[in-house]
């Protein structure tokens, strides 16, 4: 099974399930790891703690994942597909908001405004909503420490990672900056550090420093001179 993660896509390693009480039994499974992660961190991860977590023998964790590495990454790419949709929403928002810009307005200074607000509110609500998972961002920061360890888990955070990445290029794309690369660098990497500082309590979730750091970055990615705005925005995949 595979996981369309953007342009990318994540594999299951371990052993397929067919039926669907192995299904169910194999999930039960993923869901207890990450509950364990959440408590103990990657390292507590053991197939007996694991078959304990999550209510199933022993033999079950054994004969699905033999390998911890599978098990480690498969729970890792089912965190993924069951997260992915919250990125996907901020990419839905902030195409929508440029959308609805003519071309004119877009070269225009009130509108090149009316879209900074909106993408700092949408990128506001977004970091908002990742910091108050909790559990989540602990699960999502334990992969990556892990993943400097573990090469296979290197892989599939890697391709996550440039499958989110992937999603924000589009959108610079879609106003043609100049290198929608670099500025996708830029907003995912403050995303992460801004959500990571809400989370250890180094700014307060409702703090006048958040929104400033978000209009900060935003305003520096969006051209200040008018001309080197698209010309036109390219129509809708759906249109």
């Amino acid at each position: 099974m595979t996981v369309d993660n953007g342009k990318s896509e994540l594999v299951y390693q371990g052993r397929r399930a067919q039926r669907a009480d192995s299904r169910q039994r194999r999930k039960a499974i993923l869901e207890g790891t990450l509950r364990l992660i959440v408590k103990e961190g990657i390292r507590g991860i053991r197939h007996r703690a694991v078959a304990r977590e999550a209510a199933v023998p022993l033999a079950a964790t054994t004969y699905y994942f033999k390998d911890l590495n599978d098990l480690i990454s498969d729970s890792f790419t089912y965190f993924v597909e069951k997260n992915v949709m919250e990125t996907r929403q901020l990419q839905d928002d902030s195409f929508a908001a440029a959308r609805q810009l003519t071309p004119e307005q877009l070269a225009s200074a009130a509108g090149r405004r009316q879209l900074i607000q909106q993408l700092t509110r949408f990128v506001l609500n977004h970091i908002r909503a990742q910091a108050s998972s909790r559990d989540n961002r602990i699960i999502e920061l334990a992969f990556k420490n892990e993943a400097l360890r573990n090469e296979q888990l290197t892989k599939a955070v890697r391709m996550a990672n440039q499958a989110i990445q992937n999603l924000i290029v589009e959108f610079f794309e879609l106003l043609q900056l100049a290198d929608p690369l670099a500025a996708a660098q830029v907003v995912h990497g403050t995303i992460l550090n801004l959500e990571f500082q809400v989370l250890s309590g180094a700014i307060s979730i409702d703090s006048p420093l958040l929104e400033r750091s978000v209009s900060m970055m935003i305003k520096g990615i969006i051209p200040a001179q008018a001309e080197t705005l698209a010309p036109q925005i390219l129509p809708s995949k759906t249109a």
